[in-house]
C-alpha cells in the first residue's frame, strides 16, 4: 500500500520542526551557563587585578564601640618563663589582657597556655616561629603557621583564637592579598595604638618602658603593644605602673574580642620581594573561604543555641542585646525552691547574655558541697547521688548520675565546658547549664535589662532526678541564664 503524500509531507515538517526545537533549547542552555559563568570569572580577575595593584578590599562588619574609655594590654612571644609572673600581676589588679602567643612556645609551655584561658584572658595567634624572611617571603608559610599554631592552641588550650597579629606589625610586611586572605578566612587583625617600645631599643629600663607609654595617645580604645617573650624582665617591673596610669586616666580593662574594631597600619612600602600568580590565588581563596565555615560551626559554645531570645525587633530583644554590650544588670536573685541566693553586680558576669555565678554558693543553696583539688585543678560536686567534676586542666565537665530505668548505660558523661572561668580563686559557671546538667531546670527568668534587678526561677530536685534532661531542653528556645 503506497503512503499519501501528505502523511509523509506532515511527518517530514515535524521532525524538522523537533529537531529546530531541540537545537534552540541546547543552544539556549550553553548560552545561560556561558552568561552565568561569565560574571564569576571575570569578578574574579577583577579582584585579583585590584589586590595586585595594591588596593585593599574593605571588609563590610559592625563592630561595638566602647561606651567608656577602654585599653586592651596586649603580650606578644610567649608564653615564656616570665609569663606567670605578668598572669600573677593581672590577677592581683583584676586586669584581662589579651595574649599574642608563638605555636612552638606553646609547645614548651603547655601548662602556660592553660593558665592564660583558666584565667580568664584572651589568645591571639602570633605565627609559630616569627622569622619574619619565612612568613613575608609567601603567603602560603604565613598561612601554614597561623593553621600549625591555630591546631596546637585547640589541642592544647580549647581555643580557637580569631586574632591574628603579625610579626613586626602589618606596615611593610602585609599586602593587600595578606589581609584579603585572612579577612576572608574570619580572622581579625590587630595592630596597636601605644608601642611601649620594650622590643624595640635593645636595653629599655622599666622607667623607660612606662615613659614611653606615658605619652599616649590616649583615645577612647587604647591597644597596648608588649612583650612577654624571654628576656622582657623590665615589661614585667613596668607592667604594675602602666596599668595604675590607666586607671588613674579612668581607663576600664578587657580583653580583645571580634567585637572590637581591629587597628590597622597602612601597607606602606613593600620590604619583600613577593610573586602572586592567578593559580595560587584562586586556591589560597578556596583555603580560606574553607575555614572561614570552622567559625561558623563554633561560633556558639555547647549550650549557647538555648539563650535568651526574645521576639526579633521587639523592645526587650532590643533591651536584651544592649544590655548584653553594656554589662548586664545590677543584681542577680535566683530562687531556688525556698531559698534565695543573691548576687551583687560584682558577684557575677553578665557574658555573651548569659549569666556566670561562683558555683561554691550555688551549690551550698542548692544543698551540695564543693571539694577544690588543687593538684588536679579540678573542683568536685557532690549533689544527692550526683558527682560532677569541673576539670580546668581539660576545660570539660563529668557528670556521674544513677542510671533511670530507661538507659541503665546512663552512668557517666562528659561535656566540653570552656564556659568556666577561675578568677581570683573563685570558679564562675554558667547558671543554666550547671543547674540543668545536676538535673533541675530554671523556670523563667526576666529579660535581663541595663540597670535594676533580674529574677531567675528554679525547681531544684536536691540531685536524685534521674534521667539525662539536658540534650532535650537544648531544642527548648528559653534562656541560657
Amino acid at each position: 500500500m503506497k503512503r499519501r503524500p501528505q502523511a509523509y509531507s506532515f511527518r517530514m515538517i515535524s521532525t524538522v520542526w523537533t529537531s529546530m526545537l531541540c537545537l534552540t533549547i541546547l543552544w539556549l542552555t550553553v548560552l545561560t551557563n556561558t552568561a552565568g559563568a561569565a560574571p564569576s570569572h571575570e569578578g574574579e580577575e577583577a579582584l585579583f587585578t585590584q589586590l595586585k595593584s595594591g588596593k585593599r578590599m574593605a571588609t563590610e562588619k559592625n563592630y561595638t564601640p566602647a561606651e567608656k574609655p577602654t585599653v586592651y594590654l596586649t603580650f606578644d612571644d610567649g608564653p615564656s618563663k616570665l609569663t606567670p609572673k605578668v598572669l600573677d600581676i593581672l590577677r592581683k589588679e583584676d586586669v584581662r589582657a589579651t595574649f599574642f602567643v608563638l605555636g612552638e612556645q606553646v609547645q614548651e609551655r603547655p601548662n602556660i597556655a592553660k593558665r592564660i584561658v583558666e584565667d580568664g584572658h584572651a589568645l591571639g595567634n602570633h605565627t609559630y616561629n616569627h622569622v619574619y624572611q619565612e612568613l613575608y617571603s609567601d603567603f602560603r608559610v604565613f598561612w601554614e603557621q597561623v593553621q600549625k599554631t591555630e591546631n596546637i592552641l585547640l589541642e592544647t588550650t580549647g581555643v580557637r583564637p580569631r586574632f591574628i597579629r603579625a610579626p613586626g606589625g602589618t606596615y611593610g610586611n602585609f599586602d593587600a592579598f595578606y589581609f584579603h586572605y585572612l579577612g576572608q578566612a574570619g580572622y581579625e587583625i590587630y595592630d596597636w595604638t601605644i608601642d611601649s617600645e620594650d622590643a624595640r631599643r635593645p636595653g629599655m629600663m622599666a622607667d623607660q618602658i612606662f615613659s614611653t607609654v606615658e605619652k599616649g595617645p590616649f583615645g577612647n580604645e587604647v591597644i597596648v603593644l608588649m612583650h612577654d617573650g624571654s628576656g622582657h624582665d623590665e615589661t614585667v617591673k613596668a607592667l604594675p605602673r602602666i596599668i595604675r596610669l590607666f586607671k588613674e586616666k579612668g581607663y576600664a580593662f578587657a580583653s580583645l574580642t571580634p567585637e572590637v574594631k581591629p587597628v590597622q597600619f597602612s601597607s606602606g612600602k613593600p620590604k619583600w620581594s613577593r610573586t602572586e600568580i592567578r593559580e595560587s590565588f584562586d586556591s589560597l581563596l578556596a583555603a580560606a573561604h574553607e575555614h572561614r565555615e570552622l567559625w561558623t560551626a563554633e561560633d556558639l559554645p555547647p549550650g549557647k543555641d538555648n539563650a535568651l531570645k526574645a521576639p526579633s525587633g521587639s523592645p526587650a530583644a532590643i533591651a536584651y542585646a544592649e544590655a548584653g554590650q553594656r554589662g548586664g544588670p545590677d543584681r542577680l536573685n535566683v530562687h531556688l525552691g525556698d531559698r534565695t541566693l543573691a548576687f551583687t553586680k560584682e558577684q557575677f558576669r553578665f557574658r555573651d547574655g548569659s549569666y556566670r555565678v561562683p558555683l561554691r554558693p550555688l551549690i551550698a543553696a542548692m544543698g551540695g558541697t564543693v571539694e577544690w583539688n588543687a593538684e588536679r585543678r579540678t573542683a568536685v560536686v557532690r549533689y544527692g547521688a550526683i558527682t560532677a567534676e569541673y576539670d580546668l586542666a581539660r576545660q570539660e565537665l563529668r557528670v556521674r548520675r544513677p542510671a533511670a530505668e530507661w538507659d541503665a548505660e546512663a552512668k557517666t558523661r562528659i561535656h566540653p565546658f570552656p564556659e568556666m572561668e577561675l578568677a581570683n580563686g573563685t570558679l564562675y559557671v554558667p547558671l543554666r547549664q550547671t543547674l540543668e546538667l545536676l538535673g533541675d531546670r530554671v523556670l523563667s527568668s526576666d529579660v535581663p535589662y541595663e540597670r535594676g534587678i533580674v529574677e531567675v526561677q528554679a525547681a531544684v530536685y536536691g540531685g536524685y532526678r534521674t534521667g539525662w534532661i539536658f540534650e532535650t531542653n537544648r531544642r527548648n528556645p528559653l534562656a541560657q541564664v
